[in-house]
């Protein structure tokens, strides 16, 4: 399999590097919820950043948790359990962002509680886009998917599902692993043992894309991805996706100092 940094263009004499959003497809009018564990507050951050870049506004909204400081990095904060007082604070804060982060309550450990994933639909009538933290991992690189995760608005448009090529080779432990019992029972990696590209692929697509909405496009980010060895982990992770029926999968590099390298097929 072969992989290269795309490009697509120029740009006053400047070669322009593939965004995020633009690998994934992200653009006005979409909700877009990320899932899976290893980088989806960041995989968010970037692409608010460019969407709001680009000139369109943009909700963060958990229908889980956000860490208040990831949200901080984001934009302003409107929280209420009252939808229609949160819409209020959102319009509010429009006013002078570009992204809003939105959520019902500032909870306990520093966080921000998720919304009703049925009440992110409206939210799309106040912005151009809507980026959902839809799954929770505890800051774990890979996850077990119970049955009544992730909680996918039915009103997503996009579904990414996220993994860090970090997880590949580690041992399927409570230190690496988010229930790893389920991430066991999905995959069939025995407790301690390592988990592999194959693992990898099924916790995707058989636990954290298992259940899409109607017509939800899905893809995969692979991130923490570079040239040399996670670059060749990255590419036997795809070919396991693409096996087991994913056929949208995007690499990352998904670094805190931009521009972020993304490579795809």
């Amino acid at each position: 399999m072969g992989w290269s940094l795309l490009n697509v263009g120029f740009t006053g004499g400047r070669e322009s590097v593939l965004r995020l959003c633009e690998a994934i497809g992200i653009s006005s009018g979409d909700i877009a919820a990320f899932v899976g564990a290893g980088g989806k507050s960041s995989a968010i951050r970037t692409a608010a950043a460019e969407l709001s870049a680009a000139g369109l506004s943009v909700i963060v909204v958990p229908t889980t948790k956000l860490m208040v400081e990831e949200a901080e990095a984001i934009g302003p904060i409107a929280v209420s359990e009252d939808p229609a007082e949160r819409t209020a604070k959102i319009k509010s804060e429009l006013s002078n962002s570009k992204t809003v982060v939105a959520g019902s309550a500032i909870i306990s450990k520093n966080r921000i509680g998720g919304v009703e994933p049925d009440e992110v639909a409206a939210l799309s009538n106040i912005v151009d886009v809507v980026l959902v933290e839809a799954d929770g991992a505890r800051g774990k690189w890979m996850k077990g998917t119970a049955e009544h995760e992730p909680p996918i608005p039915a009103s997503a448009t996009v579904v990414v599902g996220v993994s860090h090529i970090g997880a590949f080779g580690l041992a399927a432990t409570e230190e690496n692993v988010h229930r790893p019992e389920l991430f066991s029972a999905l995959t069939g990696v025995g407790p301690g043992q390592s988990i592999t590209a194959r693992a990898i692929a099924l916790a995707l697509a058989d636990g954290s894309l298992a259940n899409l909405p109607d017509k939800a496009r899905s893809t995969v980010l692979i991130t923490g991805v570079g040239p040399g060895k996670s670059m060749s982990d990255a590419s036997v992770v795809a070919r396991e996706l693409w096996r087991a029926g994913v056929k949208n999968v995007i690499l990352s590099s998904l670094t805190k100092e931009p521009p972020d390298q993304i490579w795809i097929p």
